[in-house]
């Protein structure tokens, strides 16, 4: 208790330093425990299924892409026959999912929620906890269906729900009965609101649980050197295990309801907390050697009143260790409150139980106590055997300075780094959201039978509704169907996808869908019979080199008797799904006025009233299709969530970088006011042999802009490298530019020289007798 008091009057007579260094550890240790949970629970995927080891995900070369693409997608009819081929085989699993699917209960809509229909072997591939009823039931007897957890509090109060009916306007059954409600664990990467049977000739994905005791590797190269039935006949598989085909962000999934993560975002966020980590144990260290200068002379007080070196020792162990373990403690209150905030960012599902379960808590446990008791130690053995001329020796000396000098730039390294990686991924933000702007405001849905509903009857009452501010009709909108069709000049086999457009001329307009010669291309349109504008893909995949398509016909470029016409115009590519892929090519079938085909709408409106437009929408569609819920399409919506990485990228880069800076600058301010307070006299002694104020400043500033001098040099080959590499994963990328490393050398200078003026202002300003008299 004695040791306990002395320790708490030292912190209280040094608040400043104490206080620095406990937040700096506080921030320090808080970053590194969520990331460390965050990167423990995204590794640990599927941790509470027994069978996760013995699971593997069937994968083929997709023919329809521009480049090498490996698909999940499977024909249903193939999966017999590659079963019975190989008898290590224990079961498989054929699923269909459906995302955004919206069903009906009492006349209440409930949408965005993911459907799957599976085999009644799901079970076996993922557990699944049943809350009531029978799961089984649900994959096995059509007409009925199982439920989530949440969803049965969303639609009916209660998971008391057995029994009760629910409506689903697009599917072929139109009402289910639900058998079940489920809970899916933590940590799956199976997102499921609803799980129904699946038809004999149903199924896109394919799956297979091997039998206890096989050896997984020798029968993944079996298997995927066997030729078994593909999309292209004879050819061959390759097998995913379930952590592979969880950080295969370029796998072209079938099913939307696995989820995917970018390894690179854990391996970045968890190099930044470890960064972020460092730079709060410089601080604590350093400030603590500064603060325990003034105890030297207690120390030796107390060793000439009778106190041992264990004594003393101790006293320092447990001002050291305490310093810790407050900061860890107050850690834990810092992570439950920002957990909400932590999730958001980096779209995880952390809960503060398994911050504290057996896969996290030993970890954080074990870090803690080398963090506390390892520099406990040092400065406990260090610290009491020094003099007091020898303390300053030790920490002033030359040897100490250069090692504080290396300390202090590579703290501006680290932030100085994480500042242009945020700024370069910001500008591939700013890429997509530049593309994304021509989808502001814009929603798509289809009429339907245009007979019942007729077009123009549709486009009479849109028009008039309040911030609408064009309807334009086409065939199908900015998501069209797609045909195979052969590359120019390529092998057997080596095929494209082409997606097929059909729409009048103002469809262009309404998205700033921009032609190379739009003069041309207007003045050909009513002198052509079928008139055709392709893009920029369809000129490098099917034209040959240095041919202009202008006047060609279609054909010529795309053999396929069902496209025909005369190319008139060559419109930009635009992107409109995630920028990792290549645009495919087009064909834009264009009218001057509206066909009997055309069956989908492209509104256009001012944001400001959306909510208004998009339910006077989904009133007009009850009236005339009544029972039949309201569908539409976001295509900027549509556009970001297929880049979400980015923004989650971006995200956590800004939160470590603003952190890292604030403790680097938060440490240098109680260096410079510590260092400060050393040279008062030197100072005044400088002034008196006429020293101006400027010079007194560019003394103390001098040595910390030579830090971020070295810093920034050391810091942009590193940062070039890495946002290079990272960069090649998009077709379509922003470029390294001097302004994304100058804005964060500019900003670090600004508030360094900010945050040292703080403390050496005033001993400039001081008079030098006063400050000399006081040394």
């Amino acid at each position: 208790m004695h040791t306990l008091k002395i320790v708490l009057r030292s912190w209280w007579r040094n608040k400043l330093f104490v206080t620095i260094s406990l937040v700096s550890l506080v921030i320090g240790i808080t970053c590194t425990n969520l990331l460390t949970a965050f990167v423990l629970y995204e590794y640990n995927i599927e941790y509470n299924n027994p069978n996760r080891d013995r699971i593997l995900r069937l994968t083929q070369t997709l023919p329809f892409a521009q480049e090498e693409m490996q698909g999940t997608f499977v024909y249903h009819e193939s999966v017999p026959e590659i079963i019975s081929q190989f008898p290590e085989i224990e079961a498989a699993l054929r699923t269909l999912s459906i995302t955004h699917t919206k069903i009906r209960v009492d006349n209440e809509d409930f949408s965005e929620l993911n459907l799957i229909s599976a085999d009644s072997t799901l079970e076996k591939f993922f557990p699944i906890e049943p809350l009531a009823g029978v799961i089984k039931e649900a994959l096995t007897h059509p007409g009925t269906i199982a439920i989530s957890q949440e969803v049965a509090k969303r639609c009916f109060g209660t998971i008391d729900c057995i029994g009760k009916l629910l409506e689903m306007p697009q599917s072929e059954k139109k009402a289910y009965r639900i058998v079940a409600v489920f809970s899916l664990p933590p940590q799956s990467m199976l997102k499921a609101d609803m799980l129904t049977s699946l038809k004999a000739q149903e199924g896109v994905t394919c799956s297979i649980l091997l039998k206890p005791g096989t050896d997984i590797d020798a029968f993944r190269q079996r298997f995927e050197t066997t030729e078994l039935p593909t999309l292209l006949g004879k050819g061959y598989y390759r097998t995913l295990t379930l952590q592979e085909s969880y950080f295969n962000t370029t796998l072209q999934d079938s099913d939307h309801c696995i989820e995917h993560r970018q390894s690179a975002l854990l391996s970045v966020g968890l190099l930044s907390a470890l960064l972020i980590l460092f730079i709060g144990c410089f601080n604590y260290i350093n400030l603590s050697f500064s603060r325990l200068l003034k105890q030297i002379r207690t120390l030796h007080i107390e060793c000439l009143l009778g106190a041992t070196h264990r004594h003393i020792r101790w006293q320092l162990f447990v001002d050291t260790f305490l310093m810790v373990v407050t900061a860890f403690l107050l850690s834990v209150l810092l992570m439950s409150d920002l957990l909400t905030s932590f999730n958001t960012i980096v779209t995880a599902n952390l809960s503060l139980p398994y911050l504290f379960s057996g896969q996290v808590f030993p970890i954080i446990l074990l870090f803690v106590i080398i963090l506390s008791v390892v520099p406990a130690q040092y400065m406990s053995r260090k610290i009491h055997t020094l003099s007091e001329s020898g303390y300053r020796s030790f920490f002033t000396g030359r040897k100490k300075r250069r090692i504080v000098a290396a300390l202090v730039t590579l703290q501006f390294i680290i932030s100085i780094g994480l500042l242009s990686a945020f700024m370069v991924i910001r500008s591939q933000m700013d890429l997509i959201e530049q593309e994304g702007s021509r989808y502001k405001g814009i929603i798509e849905f289809g009429i339907g039978d245009s007979a019942h509903s007729p077009l123009q009857t549709w486009i009479e009452e849109i028009k008039p509704i309040a911030g609408v501010k064009s309807v334009i009709p086409s065939q199908s909108g900015l998501y069209p169907m797609s045909v195979a069709i052969p590359r120019q000049e390529g092998k057997e086999n080596d095929l494209l996808m082409l997606e097929l457009y059909e729409n009048c001329p103002d469809f262009l307009s309404i998205y700033d869908f921009e032609l190379l010669d739009a003069k041309q291309t207007f003045n050909l349109l009513p002198r052509t019979p079928i008139p055709v504008v392709v893009n920029e893909a369809f000129i490098r995949y099917l034209v040959p080199a240095g041919e202009n398509p202008m006047g060609q016909p279609i054909s010529k470029y795309a053999s396929d008797e069902s496209i025909n016409g005369t190319i008139i115009g060559v419109v930009k590519d635009f992107k409109k799904y995630s920028f990792t892929n290549n645009i495919f090519p087009l064909r834009m079938l264009l009218h001057e006025t509206p066909q009997q085909n055309y069956t989908t709408l492209t509104i256009k409106f001012d944001e400001k009233y959306r909510a208004e437009v998009i339910n006077h929408i989904r009133e007009l569609w009850e009236k005339k299709y009544p029972g039949t819920s309201f569908n539409y399409e976001d295509p900027h919506q549509i556009l970001m969530s297929n880049n979400q990485e980015v923004t989650d990228f971006s995200r956590i880069l800004l939160m470590y970088a603003s952190i890292s800076l604030f403790l680097t600058l938060f440490g240098l301010f109680g260096i410079t006011h510590y260092a400060i307070r050393q040279r008062t006299r030197e100072i005044g002694i400088r002034k008196i042999h006429g020293a101006s104020f400027r010079q007194i400043l560019w003394l103390v500033n001098r040595p910390f802009l030579c830090y971020i001098g070295i810093a920034f040099v050391l810091a942009v080959p590193v940062i070039c490298y890495s946002m290079n590499y990272w960069l090649q994963q998009f077709a379509y990328h922003a470029h390294l530019g001097i302004i994304h490393f100058l804005l964060p050398l500019l900003f670090t200078i600004c508030i360094t020289l900010l945050t040292v003026c703080l403390n050496s202002y005033r001993a400039a300003r001081n008079n030098p007798v006063e400050s000399i008299k006081c040394e």
